[in-house]
């Protein structure tokens, strides 16, 4: 039983506490909304005080301090006395901003002026100094008279022959005038070309002294050998080697080897095919005789070598290409216009290569300033001798020098032909993973070997070549562009292969030489080049073909 009186005063009690909490929840809430609007005007205060005080306060300091400078105090003197300032005026007063004056060219040359404030500019001040430059001296003013006497450097020639130009003490004066040529004769004679015999040929195309050097290589002639060779050669075994895992060496019954590129995407398969018969349609020969076929054990070519194809686990009707064995090979490195210090060349570059101006000689470790200094110790009777109208009989170059324009002659075809066909597997390796390794580009390129007995760069391994490099242009376009932009020396017949393969349809080209050289059985699982390729390497050879122009527009011979 529950007590009446007690449960009502207990709910008079809860009431009453109910009505206490309304009041004071009404009482904070007021309380914040109180500090939240002097907050807000506290806010408003600071910004109205910083704005007075940033641009009002400023503005009554200026017309104050104007007033006061203008105020003017008079002397207790004489006329001839002078006022005092007062030290608080003194405070105040600030001399006026006077922008200084800058010498013009007519204030240098006025007879008038004051000459000695001008003094002319000279790139070394005309002081004794020690060392080898002791004698050094930079004269800014050269007379028409004194051309005859001091014979300036070839503007057109390259930095490096100027800077081994006076690497070595002048016997006499007229030989040393004769190997320099004056400005002024500059101007009226043509730019002499390099004093080599036949090296470069229209400021852009290697000459004929480099073209006859050429290794043979391989041309269409072997290439369709090979493949009439495979018809009836019969594979005697199967052996690891020729690079990946995948790949066979082939030993045939006459004791001839080559090497099988088997690969389960007959994406690469294509491109290694089609890439060499791009090559064939470019007329280069550092390409080995390649061919395609299919893994059939009943066919003659397989037939002895059943029990290798199964341990190799090659699957029947897979393609493969087959290419001829080349021995003789050693790696073969990037030379050193195209590393990343010195990536370009042109005929400048060639012409310091012909005369031996591109690698540092026997002492000569001495500062620029000292090649570009004017001849010294030249008597004032001896006569200068005036230059030569004609220029200096050709001469072959060296052997060794030979032997680097035919390495760069080759890696002048390499360039373009990896561009064409964005190889990935070759120098963009290399300057790609120079990022991370600094040293890369003067190791080996990836599958290029130069024959120890000829010095023929061999190409290898161009399976990414025409449609899985394709596919990775947005990723090393800047790679696949970056020497090209600097090559500006070709071989003419590419360059005119170019050409016809513009006027042409190359995409009709390859595809009736893919089916000229191919089985009706190899066609039926390896497709052509597809449209989408061919329509990129159409823009790829008219980019090389704008790089030939740009480059005979600024080498050429004019």
């Amino acid at each position: 039983m529950f007590d009446v009186r007690t449960v009502e005063a207990g709910a008079c009690c809860e009431q009453e506490r109910d009505s206490a909490d309304g009041a004071m929840s009404m009482t904070a809430r007021r309380r914040r909304a109180f500090q939240r609007q002097a907050c807000l005007l506290s806010v408003l205060a600071a910004f109205s005080l910083g704005l007075a005080l940033g641009v009002f306060v400023p503005l009554i300091g200026i017309s104050q301090a104007a007033s006061k400078g203008s105020i003017v105090v008079d002397g207790g003197g004489g006329a001839g006395e002078h006022a005092e300032p007062q030290p608080a005026l003194q405070a105040l007063h600030h001399p006026a901003h006077q922008m200084p004056h800058f010498p013009t060219i007519d204030d240098i040359r006025s007879e008038d002026g004051p000459r000695s404030r001008y003094a002319s500019v000279s790139f070394i001040a005309e002081e004794k100094l020690g060392g080898e430059l002791a004698d050094v001296v930079f004269h800014p003013k050269l007379e028409v008279d004194s051309f005859a006497e001091r014979k300036l450097p070839s503007p057109a020639a390259s930095i490096v022959e100027q800077m081994l130009a006076g690497s070595s003490k002048m016997a006499g004066a007229a030989p040393a005038l004769e190997r320099r040529e004056s400005r002024a004769s500059k101007l009226e004679e043509p730019e002499r070309e390099a004093t080599v015999e036949g090296v470069i040929q229209e400021g852009i195309y290697w000459g004929p002294s480099v073209e006859r050097a050429l290794p043979v290589g391989f041309d269409r002639r072997q290439s369709e050998s090979w493949a009439r060779y495979l018809r009836e050669a019969e594979v005697e075994r199967l052996e690891i080697g020729c690079g990946r895992m995948q790949n066979r060496l082939l030993v045939f019954r006459d004791g001839t080897r080559a090497c099988a590129r088997y690969r389960q995407n007959t994406d690469q398969i294509q491109g290694e095919l089609f890439s060499f018969y791009l090559g064939q349609l470019l007329n280069l020969t550092n390409l080995a005789p390649s061919a395609a076929s299919i893994i059939d054990p009943e066919a003659r070519l397989w037939a002895a070598a059943t029990e290798e194809l199964a341990g190799a686990q090659w699957k029947p009707t897979k393609p493969v290409v087959i290419t001829k064995w080349i021995g003789n090979l050693e790696p073969a490195g990037i030379p050193q216009p195209f590393r990343p210090l010195e990536r370009h060349l042109n005929r400048f570059d060639v012409r310091n290569i012909t005369e031996g101006l591109d690698r540092p000689r026997d002492g000569v470790r001495r500062l620029l300033l000292d090649r570009l200094a004017p001849i010294r110790d030249i008597p004032s009777g001896t006569p200068a001798t005036p230059p030569s109208s004609t220029s200096p009989p050709a001469q072959p170059p060296s052997p060794e020098v030979l032997e680097r324009l035919v390495e760069l002659a080759q890696w002048s075809d390499l360039i373009v032909f990896d561009y064409l066909i964005a190889n990935l597997d070759r120098v963009v390796n290399n300057l790609y993973n120079f990022q991370w390794n600094a040293d890369i580009m003067a190791a080996p390129a990836h599958n290029l070997a130069r024959q120890t007995d000829s010095a023929l760069l061999v190409f290898l391994d161009n399976e990414s070549g025409l449609l899985h490099g394709y596919r990775l242009l947005k990723k090393y376009e800047a790679y696949h562009g970056l020497l090209l932009d600097n090559l500006c020396v070709f071989r003419r017949s590419t360059v005119r292969a170019l050409e016809a393969l513009r006027d042409a349809s190359v995409g009709q080209r390859l595809n009736a030489l893919f089916e000229r050289t191919t089985t009706a059985q190899i066609r039926d699982v390896l497709p052509p080049l597809p449209e989408k390729s061919v329509k990129i390497l159409v823009d790829r050879i008219d980019r090389v073909l704008g790089q030939v122009q740009k480059c005979r527009e600024t080498f050429a011979d004019r």
